[in-house]
């Protein structure tokens, strides 16, 4: 169910049934959003969440209004100071739902709020938010904050590529995502011939191999023990479990470096993984390379390590 917390029924917590037809999101994918996997009430990596919404927040210049600050009692808060003023608000309102949902997932979903003015230009900062509670029967994962591995399976590097964006745009989890769209459009013809596919690897249009469809990729070459993830300076989503992951590469010395992937080097990867916030670590089995021959993969590294 989609809750609403621009709306004085959130108070209540009534579900929302339509939106505006000539709202922003549905014009012109205005706005941003992020997926969280809820554990025993508590969100997964809800600081890193947090992260995204305040760079989204202010790349988009989005902020609050003193009506969304009295609907979520945080009168206390300076409109000063909008990064700290936004994070607080969505600590609060998210905890609040985490909360009822227990077990499953959380998606918020932040789009700028109609304008004054005709076009796709805007004169205000004011935004709305929606959040769909998900629930599960089981938790997620054992515990709260533990980067669960997945069983193997099989990947293809895909031909339909995504889009490079501008500062401060690339890297953020937006709603206009029609590339991906159809990426994953392709991913799933592919899915229909093979069960075990779990994703497929993408190209930007400067033809860098970036990510998933819905996933941040972590990959090893000739066998050395270093971990490279692509830059996503230019294109691809800043994902939360990428960003939890080079943290703990960071804390524990692990070798790990931001790099380009490219065609030539398809050849040579030995070990590749994919990672999202809600599904943690999707090691890869066997990669379908451009040419059709498909590349086994080295599974010891991505256990041995202890990525968890």
């Amino acid at each position: 169910m989609w809750y609403s917390l621009s709306d004085a029924q959130y108070a209540k917590q009534t579900p929302i049934t339509a939106i505006d037809i000539d709202s922003r999101v549905i014009a012109y994918g205005d706005g941003f959003f992020t997926t969280m996997a809820v554990v025993a009430g508590q969100i997964n990596w809800l600081s890193y969440h947090l992260d995204r919404i305040d760079e989204s927040a202010q790349a988009l210049q989005l902020n609050l209004t003193n009506a969304d600050l009295d609907a979520a009692s945080l009168e206390s808060f300076n409109l000063e100071s909008p990064n700290h003023t936004i994070r607080a608000y969505f600590n609060r309102q998210l905890a609040n739902f985490a909360k009822t949902l227990n077990h499953g997932m959380l998606k918020l979903i932040v789009c700028r709020r109609n304008q004054p003015i005709k076009g796709y230009g805007f004169c205000n900062s004011e935004f709305d938010a929606f959040i769909k509670l998900m629930s599960t029967d089981k938790p997620l994962s054992p515990q709260a904050n533990q980067v669960i591995i997945q069983p193997p399976a099989t990947a293809i590097c895909l031909t339909q590529q995504i889009a490079c964006l501008p500062k401060p745009l690339a890297g953020l989890k937006l709603l206009n995502a029609q590339d991906k769209v159809m990426a994953s459009h392709e991913l799933w013809q592919h899915q229909t011939q093979n069960a075990q596919m779990i994703d497929g690897l993408v190209q930007d249009v400067m033809g860098h191999w970036v990510e998933g469809t819905f996933c941040n990729v972590f990959y090893q070459l000739n066998h050395e023990n270093m971990w490279y993830t692509p830059p996503i300076s230019r294109s691809g989503v800043k994902g939360v479990m990428r960003q939890v992951l080079l943290a703990k590469f960071a804390q524990s010395d692990r070798g790990h470096e931001e790099r380009y992937l490219t065609s030539e080097d398809l050849a040579n990867i030995t070990s590749l993984f994919f990672c999202n916030a809600v599904r943690g670590i999707l090691p890869i089995q066997a990669l379908r390379l451009p040419n059709g021959q498909s590349k086994a993969l080295d599974l010891a590294p991505i256990y041995a390590q202890k990525l968890t």
